[in-house]
């Protein structure tokens, strides 16, 4: 997996309020909401049934898009980079359908060009946006990737995710209705996702002074952390439902994401019984419908090889087994699930990375999971682990992705 990290439309200028990064408080000052320019009719865009069904158009859809973590930061640390042009070409020409990207940066320092030149921020965004709409590429923004980078940048403890008056969530409100309400009849948003991966920085116990958030002074963090800095399922669950509640008061139809992990082997036994015992498939569900709140209509998880065989008490999952017991729960709960990460990194050696790809593949395909994102597509950053390109060894698992877009257009 990742190691925590980890995509416009134009439209006519609107003056935004410049909200200083020195002002007293960092929550950024709302901006007026424009007048939207593309209609997007409400059947095209991505909906969940009340029976937990990804529908377009009015039919259940099925498809495999990539990551593309930062193929709009990028643009951020560089505003002439817009590299992204060509991939999103790549990805039309292939028909890989959509891709799930981080909307603002990883770290705090990042996230200061939306904090203090709001005009510019959404320049930039606008055009990633209009770029993918004239390619007929899909999106899901990530909009908190990183679950620090917010608390550090209104200079709360992590933990005030859990606060619903907290800094930290006024910062989620405003920034949320912004990008949702500007970006809301744009056909190129296809949903909107939370954060990424809160849930497994969750619930460590008595080993929560062992498992804080990293430091990095650099981008903008502070210098150390305390335990006001872990969190709790309770803490993120907060903070999703404030997120839901503002998404759902700008758009009503949308899918909505949470962007988690798949769990941890103990996680529900972490949280209920506060010990570490294994949890069992049974749990597992449990766990995925309380980790995903029931007004997201979504479960997400990100399986990797390293935790085959690592779930569940009653039995030993292998990888296949990991995304069947998923798709039981996504149906026990009438939850649609999405598979938001999946792949091998290239430490396994060639020869094992193919072989776990194409098993998580196959059991996407076999289980027929309706929405998946392979990791990564062109992050330079992660040439040496995840980064598959068009032009690297990974190629393969770009080729593979195809085919399995084409068979199912071929069905739907």
């Amino acid at each position: 997996m990742k190691k925590n990290l980890i995509s416009v439309i134009v439209v006519t200028v609107l003056i935004f309020v410049i909200v200083s990064c020195k002002s007293e408080t960092p929550t950024p000052t709302p901006t007026p909401t424009p007048t939207p320019i593309v209609v997007v009719t409400g059947d095209s865009i991505l909906k969940v049934s009340s029976e937990g069904i990804f529908m377009r158009n009015k039919i259940p859809y099925r498809g495999i898009g990539v990551n593309y973590f930062n193929a709009f930061t990028r643009t951020i640390d560089n505003q002439n980079d817009k590299s992204y042009t060509d991939g999103f070409k790549y990805l039309s020409d292939n028909k890989i359908p959509f891709v799930r990207f981080s909307a603002n940066g990883f770290y705090p320092k990042a996230l200061q060009l939306y904090q203090t030149n709001r005009t510019r921020y959404f320049t930039l965004l606008d055009e990633f946006v209009k770029t993918a709409e004239r390619y007929n590429v899909g999106l899901i923004p990530d909009l908190f990737f990183n679950l620090t980078a917010v608390p550090d940048l209104v200079g709360e403890h992590v933990n005030q995710w859990g606060n619903p008056n907290s800094k930290t969530i006024a910062f989620m409100r405003t920034y949320t209705r912004e990008m949702v309400s500007r970006y809301k009849d744009s056909p190129a948003i296809w949903g909107w996702e939370f954060g990424n991966e809160y849930n497994a920085f969750a619930d460590y116990l008595d080993q929560a002074i062992n498992n804080l958030p990293k430091v990095d002074t650099a981008n903008g963090t502070p210098a150390s952390r305390t335990l006001e800095d872990a969190t709790t399922t309770d803490t993120f669950v907060s903070a999703m439902n404030e997120f839901a509640k503002t998404v759902r008061q700008n758009d009503p139809d949308r899918a909505i994401f949470s962007g988690n992990a798949f769990p941890a082997p103990y996680k529900y036994h972490a949280y209920k019984f506060k010990n570490w015992t294994q949890d069992s498939s049974t749990d597992y569900t449990i766990l995925l419908g309380l980790q995903n709140p029931s007004v997201f209509g979504t479960l997400t998880i990100h399986p990797y090889p390293y935790q085959e065989f690592t779930h569940f008490s009653d039995f030993q999952a292998s990888l296949a087994q990991m995304i069947q017991e998923s798709m039981r729960s996504s149906k026990e709960l009438k939850k649609a699930l999405f598979v938001g990460e999946f792949g091998a990194p290239k430490t396994l050696g060639a020869t094992l990375e193919a072989q776990k790809f194409h098993d998580l593949l196959n059991a996407i395909i076999d289980n027929k999971v309706q929405l998946a994102a392979l990791w990564v597509f062109d992050f330079s950053s992660q040439d040496a682990t995840d980064n598959v390109t068009p032009t690297n060894s990974r190629k393969y698992m770009l080729d593979a992705i195809i085919k399995a877009n084409a068979d199912f257009r071929l069905t739907q």
